[in-house]
């Protein structure tokens, strides 16, 4: 290996300090390493594939004429490469360990996004009507102690969805590369913790009224808020949602809770003019205020498509926009 890959200028060959960091860790001539990105820069994938050359002389019977290099690394670590800076260097600074869930999700969050490719479809709903519906079943509801929710209902919506479009309460087994299609739908609804986000799971909701479900939903968001939720609580989702509509903001691309193949993000409703057409042909259309809900939904393009994926929101936004109480259970 007698070959180095300066650059024409005469200067050594383009990397990131990262990179240089590492190779001066391990021992590596990085002149010897061939840079593939523009300009002859080397990536980590370069350096990778530079190790495993070197490795493979190493490997090699001594018969072979294999040549032991002075130093060779067994492996570049996989994955980021890990960085400590010190901050404190440019002004105070104070620090707070990470807890044991606040690593758990961290880890979680960090596999979901490099494993799965994640796409995000947008809309918006309108729950003027919902919303009247609400009103107007609250104390037939909540004469039992239940609070009925927005989140209640639309909990109610998406089982209707889910059932419409069932690909999207699959998972990908990416061992046997199969695709598991489940005949139950547990949805999992995340909850704003003092500890970080958890996700608890309510099971056959496509089974259950509004009235158990708005009841299920309260109880194990005060559980999970308490930190009184068990470990069965939080398995088996096959489909999460995530409101962030009482805190606010409007659109948000939620990360896929894996080994789920689809999450559905929620935000604050918002009062807006709309463009209706009137049933009155003199009339034509008309601009009236609404009460407009942004909702998006990433998903697993593995799995999902682009037209599945506009499909389903279409299907949510028409499921939504027309819950009647025999849907509900009431």
């Amino acid at each position: 290996d007698s070959f180095h890959y300066e650059s024409a200028s005469g200067f050594p060959p383009a990397a990131s300090p990262t990179i240089r960091r590492m190779a001066m860790d391990l021992g590596i001539d990085l002149t010897r390493v061939r840079g593939t990105e523009a300009g002859g820069r080397i990536s980590m994938g370069d350096l990778r594939a530079y190790v495993q050359q070197l490795q493979s002389f190493l490997d090699r019977p001594a018969s072979q004429g294999a040549v032991m290099p002075a130093a060779v690394p067994s492996a570049v670590p996989a994955g980021p490469v890990k960085i400590s800076i010190d901050f404190s260097k440019w002004g105070t600074v104070e620090k707070k360990p990470l807890t044991s869930l606040n690593k758990i999700i961290a880890q979680r969050m960090q596999e979901s996004w490099q494993t799965i490719p994640h796409v995000t479809q947008f809309d918006e709903a309108d729950i003027t009507d919902l919303l009247a519906l609400r009103k107007k079943l609250a104390p037939k509801i909540e004469k039992n102690g239940v609070k009925l929710t927005v989140t209640g209902l639309l909990l109610k919506a998406v089982v209707k969805t889910l059932q419409a479009h069932p690909i999207f309460n699959t998972s990908l087994d990416e061992v046997t590369e199969e695709l598991i299609f489940k005949k139950y739908i547990h949805l999992g609804v995340a909850v704003d913790t003092e500890a970080g986000l958890i996700v608890p799971v309510i099971k056959d909701a496509d089974k259950k009224g509004i009235a158990e479900l708005s009841k299920e939903l309260g109880d194990l968001a005060e559980k999970t808020r308490a930190r009184k939720v068990s470990p069965d609580d939080l398995k088996g989702g096959t489909f999460t949602i995530s409101n962030l509509g009482g805190i606010g903001g409007s659109f948000f691309t939620p990360i896929i809770n894996r080994p789920e193949v689809a999450i559905l993000a929620l935000g604050k409703g918002v009062m807006k003019p709309v463009v209706r057409t009137s049933s009155d042909k003199v009339k034509g259309s008309e601009i009236v205020a609404r009460m407009m809900l942004p909702i998006g939904v990433s998903y697993d393009h593995r799995v999902i498509n682009g037209a599945d994926a506009a499909r389903f929101i279409t299907t949510l936004v028409e499921s939504i926009q027309s819950l009647t109480e025999k849907e509900l259970g009431v």
